[in-house]
């Protein structure tokens, strides 16, 4: 058995039935697939990443922009606010004067 794998050239503790000539190309394709199977999850990943961080600019983006419409809001409602209790204090100087022009 020693002589069979000296000829053969193997260092391998193993002695396979199968000719290598099948099996080295089968390995050689089985190692193929496999990085091809991992470049394209590398690319899958990195893909993943550029659209996380962009999903994650555009949220904080949008979120600028709510809290804006957010405080305009309230800055315009309190201006309706004054501007409704001016208008009250208007009319009621209105109504005082009237009365007294009658009075008149």
């Amino acid at each position: 058995m020693e002589a069979d794998m000296e000829s053969s050239g193997t260092s391998s503790a193993y002695k396979f039935r199968t000719p290598a000539r099948i099996i080295i190309p089968k390995l050689a394709k089985s190692r193929d697939d496999w990085k091809a199977k991992a470049a394209a999850r590398k690319r899958q990943y990195h893909k993943e990443r550029i659209r996380s961080r962009d999903l994650g600019n555009s949220r904080d983006l949008w979120k600028e922009r709510a809290l804006a419409a957010q405080q305009k809001a309230l800055e315009l409602q309190s201006q309706l606010q004054r501007s409704q209790a001016d208008l009250a204090l208007a009319n009621a100087n209105l109504a005082s004067l009237q009365e007294d022009a009658q009075k008149n």
